[in-house]
């Protein structure tokens, strides 16, 4: 059967009737023998059930307003509460006893009854006669149960039993006998138990059991009945319920009450008795238990927490057991014999002889105690601790904790500390536990029971009266309180825990000029354990003793100061802490945690009458008197530690420490905060902290975090890939068609070349970076190098186009300066990563993916030296806008010329800033943002990136019509090629045989072309226009020869130095296009000056030359 719950077994739940106060059921005509509640009329009863009753000579009390209707019967009573011959399921009963036992007990006969509860249930076996009921009682070295239906009595005699001083429950079952199947006897126990009867159970443990009911003197099973016992003898009237005394009907009649439990020289101790309507099955007797083991040694959680629910730790008696089972479960079984006996049966228990049968076993379906295994799942593992520290909880509370109370009486209040450090020492089990708490936000975590032990501690230390004295003995004081000094001083040692909490006027101490009070002494006796087993106990602080001094009525009153030190709460405390400074996910706490706080307590003299809430620590004061802490490390470590480049150790050792404390009011349940303290000094072995709030302080350590892996998914990285790989074939084309052509090849576009060059190479190293090369330091740091150059490099290559734009439309500097933008764009990177090996060094190397590293700063120092370059791009092209939207006269013709390549130059700076600009998407794929609430950027940046080589190919190759030109002039040769079968013979193009991308030049809109890079002393150089061959050097574009120097742009002939405008000869010098002093023989301009007589790019059709005159 399944097993409920150890809540789900309480009285309250189980049991029809249930009687745990029964003073309090019984009026005062119902109090026999004067029994009265104080002072000597309630004992402690068993843990969890609260106080129980306690009977002297002639004492007892009953109840007659107990019974319940039957409501399913519409009946006034209960029927089986009537008469147990109506109880057609059978009916149980239990009641918990502490009985003392004298010498009488051991003499001859049966001696004298002694009732533990009894319903008048009564018989005479000489006069035959019985009375309904039933009932429990002691009758010498026997316990007897009885059931009577008046005509039937069962009686069922166990002998050897006893338990002295000891609480011990008692149950009893019954069912009438089937005596109808008597071969259910040969089955066994369990066919016995089929055949009913009564049975008895001592602690759960089967002692007895009969079937036949007894007989009369005479022999005969059949009595005579007598009236049941009701409360005004009447048949009608109410039932009674007796407890600690019996009466029958007849004995009513002359007010006579018998068979008392208790005498004053052995009191009866009596609680928890139940009924239940029922006969309980074999997988339910643990409810005679309600709830409550007592094998304390083996009890778990659950059972605790139920047994704490009757518990009221406000009575020093019931703190006290309760504190004794607690630690018992959390230390381990306790030294001396436990209060709670675990029962085995008495192997020379006499049987009674007038059973028709008795049975001594233990019923097996109920273990008389729990073992616990050990808790493998996290779950279990989360619900174990927090169900100790629930129970802990329900122990550490302070409501009875009232100022001025007497030094002796609330002492033993104060070891609880010592059961309570156990559950946040560095047991393994504890750690585990805690471990798992850390994964519920909505979980306190350890420090919630720090937190109540500490608050626990100081009002019960608090509450102490320090000026309290005995007049009768001048020399009285107690373990902690001396009242010559009126203070109270306690100390106490637990696992992983010294803690001493002192209760002292602090007038005299500052008076004595003792500012800061030094902790802990390491030459108390609290100590000698901690300093033998501990590491490293040298820990030290001081407190300052002013906090009070400047608040009005406040100063002069005594306070108590908890100091605490925690060598397990190391590892047990909440792994929460403030992202804002402590960046690191990965962190410990690299010290013991240390604990000072402070409570203003009212002056003795007036106690409970004296408001003290608005004495609080002055904070002013606080800042500028600090708590001086010095903790030395649990390792002596370094951080930032320098490493060698051949170093693998990078992700292991720390990265910094911080001083902190415990902030409860940070975030939901709180975190480890550095605001608040400071780090006054730091070495390997120690570091000194300064905290102006009073808490829980520690060093804590962020680790060096190896981040997790930066893979994006398989499809992402596909995409890249064929990105990549088709940006690589479009800029490799675009390169070639660059140097080769002559139509394309002029500076604007060798610039692009050398920037899509460098991107595409950035990219190629870029899939290297997917691979385990970046898994090997040395490796990682020249992929990591060779990639930021490369980007780099075509960065500041863009940078340069924009800026020959921009000397272009506001100086017309269009031609033979890309040799200029070369120490520029392969200096500059190489520059920054001289910068970064000087600086940062030592991190280099440590990116996932082969960037850089992933130091934050170190990237933040790449992404803003990279910056500059786009803020001179932003500038340049602003300035470049601004000229082609309000064009400049003198200007016009080269705005025009460049206007188409600018759309280009513009979107190509937009993504390479989208990409790679200080805070954009490159920035957060590549910074280590584990401490930052962004969203992941690295698989959008992956595909941005590996297919901007296909956007750089539209933007700066097919956008620009020169280009296209380029890629049409090409595929023409291609064509006449194939066409005349004849192979392409670079004599007939001499110009282009001699020149290169890097001094060839474009086709100038206007003015002269000069030959060499820009060098204006030299001859001016002709202008191919037409077919016409052309004297040597100059570049030919048609057919038509023209004189060596000449511009072609028609077919007239002009003297050298000419400007062509028109078709007519100018003088040198003058500008054409005015048609004055023109050779007579010239002809005629095919086109009017003007802007239109010069394209933004050349004629993708050759012009016709025109014959001079």
């Amino acid at each position: 059967p399944t097993t409920l719950p150890p809540d789900q077994v309480l009285y309250p739940r189980t049991t029809d009737y249930h009687w745990d106060r029964f003073d309090q059921n019984a009026t005062d005509e119902e109090v026999i023998g004067n029994w009265k509640a104080k002072p000597d009329g309630k004992g402690q009863g068993p843990l969890g059930f609260g106080t129980a009753i306690k009977f002297k000579t002639g004492e007892c009390l009953y109840d007659v307003d107990w019974m319940k209707r039957d409501e399913d019967l519409g009946l006034w009573y209960d029927p089986c509460m009537w008469n147990p011959m109506n109880c057609t399921e059978g009916v149980s009963f239990s009641v918990w006893e502490k009985m003392s036992f004298g010498d009488d007990v051991f003499e001859g006969g049966k001696g004298a009854k002694r009732y533990l509860m009894s319903t008048g249930g009564d018989f005479n076996s000489v006069q035959g006669r019985a009375w309904p009921g039933f009932a429990i009682y002691h009758e010498g070295l026997d316990i007897v149960a009885l059931v009577s239906t008046g005509e039937k009595v069962w009686v069922l005699r166990v002998s050897g039993q006893l338990y002295n001083n000891t609480w011990t429950e008692i149950g009893v079952r019954f069912s009438l006998p089937m005596l109808t199947n008597p071969d259910l006897a040969f089955e066994g126990v369990g066919g016995l138990e089929k055949m009913g009867g009564l049975e008895m159970f001592i602690n759960l443990e089967k002692v007895g059991h009969t079937i036949v009911p007894d007989s009369t003197a005479r022999g005969s099973t059949i009595w005579t009945a007598e009236q049941r016992l009701t409360h005004n003898g009447r048949p009608r009237g109410k039932p009674v319920m007796m407890f600690g005394c019996h009466q029958n009907s007849e004995l009513q009649e002359f007010g006579e009450f018998v068979g008392f439990a208790g005498t004053d020289e052995s009191p009866a101790l009596i609680d928890e008795v139940a009924i239940w309507r029922r006969a309980l099955p074999n997988s339910q007797l643990n409810y005679f238990y309600g709830g409550f083991s007592p094998d304390v040694e083996n009890i778990d959680e659950d059972q605790f927490s139920a047994m704490m629910q009757g518990v009221d730790v406000n009575d020093p008696g019931q703190a006290k057991a309760a504190q004794e089972v607690l630690e018992a479960m959390l230390l381990g079984p306790p030294t001396t014999v436990p209060p709670f006996p675990t029962r085995t049966a008495d192997p020379l228990a006499k049987k009674s002889t007038t059973e028709w049968y008795t049975q001594d076993t233990t019923t097996d379906a109920v273990p008389t105690s729990t073992t616990l295994g050990k808790i493998n799942s996290r779950d279990g593992k989360r619900k174990s601790i927090l169900s100790r520290q629930d129970i802990m909880s329900g122990m550490l509370r302070t409501e009875a904790a009232r100022d001025g109370q007497d030094p002796e009486l609330v002492q033993d209040r104060f070891s609880l500390a010592y059961v309570a450090a156990a559950l946040i020492s560095s047991d393994p089990e504890n750690v585990e536990g805690w471990e798992t708490v850390d994964d519920w936000t909505t979980e306190e975590g350890a420090s919630r029971t720090v937190r109540e032990l500490e608050d626990y501690m100081l009002a019960w230390v608090g509450s102490v009266n320090i000026s309290a004295e005995r007049i009768d003995d001048p020399h009285w004081r107690t373990t902690y309180f001396d009242p010559n000094e009126d203070a109270m001083r306690y100390a106490t040692a637990g696992n992983d825990m010294v803690m001493n909490v002192d209760k002292i006027p602090l007038r005299p101490i500052r008076d004595a000029g003792e500012i800061r009070m030094k902790y802990p002494d390491y030459d108390g006796w609290e100590w000698a354990d901690a300093k033998m087993l501990w590491n490293n106990p040298r820990d030290n602080f001081t407190v300052p003793t002013g906090m009070f001094e400047n608040i009005e009525g406040c100063n002069d009153n005594p306070v108590t100061i908890l100091t605490a030190v925690y060598n397990g709460l190391t590892y047990t405390a909440p792994k929460r802490k403030n992202p804002v400074n402590i960046h690191s996910r990965k962190f410990r706490i690299d010290t013991k945690v240390i604990s000072a706080k402070v409570k203003l307590n009212a002056d003795p003299m007036l106690g409970e009458n004296m408001n003290v809430d608005h004495c609080r620590p002055d904070p002013v004061y606080m800042k500028d008197n600090p708590i001086k802490l010095t903790f030395y490390h649990n390792e002596v470590a370094k951080t930032k530690r320098t490493l060698l480049w051949h170093s693998d150790e990078y992700w292991e050792g720390l990265e910094v420490r911080h001083c902190v404390w415990w902030n409860d009011r940070f975030g939901i349940n709180g975190a480890w905060d550095d605001h608040g303290c400071k780090i006054i000094a730091t070495d390997d072995a120690r570091t000194d902290c300064e905290c102006h709030n009073f808490g829980n302080y520690a060093v804590l350590a962020e680790l060096l975090e190896e981040p997790e892996s930066l893979r994006v998914a398989q499809w992402i990285m596909i995409t890249k890939w064929v990105g990549i790989i088709i940006g690589t074939i479009l800029l490799t084309f675009f390169a070639v068609l660059v140097f080769v052509s002559v139509i394309v090849g002029e500076m604007f576009h060798q610039i692009r070349m050398w920037c899509c060059i460098s991107y595409m190479i950035a990219n190629i190293i870029m899939l290297l970076t997917d691979t385990s090369l970046c898994y090997d330091r040395h490796e990682n740091i020249a992929l990591s190098m060779a990639l930021v150059y490369f980007y780099q490099a075509a960065i500041v290559w863009n940078t340069c186009e924009t800026h020959a734009t921009f000397k272009g439309v506001t100086s017309g500097l269009i031609n033979g300066r890309t040799s200029i933008y070369h120490p520029f764009a392969w200096g500059i990177p190489l520059l920054t990563i001289g910068f970064l090996m000087i600086v940062d060094g030592e991190t280099l190397g440590t990116h996932p993916l082969c960037f850089i590293s992933w130091e934050r700063p170190v990237i933040q120092r790449w992404f803003i030296l990279t910056s500059f370059s786009f803020v001179l791009t932003i500038i340049f092209t602003v300035i470049v806008i601004v000229n082609i939207m309000k064009v400049q006269s003198h200007n016009k013709d080269t705005v025009m010329y460049l206007k188409d390549q600018v759309k280009g130059m513009i979107a190509t700076s937009i993504g390479m800033m989208v990409l790679w600009c200080y805070g954009t998407i490159g920035y957060f794929s590549y910074m280590k943002t584990n401490d930052m609430d962004v969203i992941n950027m690295m698989p959008m940046f992956q595909i941005l990136n590996g297919w901007f080589g296909v956007f750089m190919f539209l933007f700066l190759g097919l956008w620009s019509r020169r280009f296209r030109l380029g890629v049409n002039n090409k595929a023409e040769e291609e064509r006449k090629k194939r066409e005349s079968g004849k192979a392409y013979e670079t004599e007939e193009s001499p110009r282009t045989a001699e020149t290169s991308p890097m001094t060839s030049r474009p086709t100038s809109p206007k003015g002269s072309i000069h030959s060499g890079a820009g060098d204006e002393d030299e001859a001016p150089t002709s202008r191919p226009g037409s077919g016409a061959s052309q004297a040597a050097g100059s570049r030919p574009a048609s057919g038509t020869s023209q004189p060596a120097g000449s511009r072609p742009g028609s077919g007239s002939i002009q003297p050298a130095g000419s400007r062509l405008g028109s078709g007519a000869s100018q003088p040198a010098g003058s500008r054409p296009g005015s048609g004055t002093s023109q050779v007579a023989s010239s002809r005629p301009a095919s086109r009017p000056p003007s802007a239109d007589a010069i394209p933004e790019e050349p004629e993708e059709t050759p012009v016709e030359p025109v014959d001079a005159e």
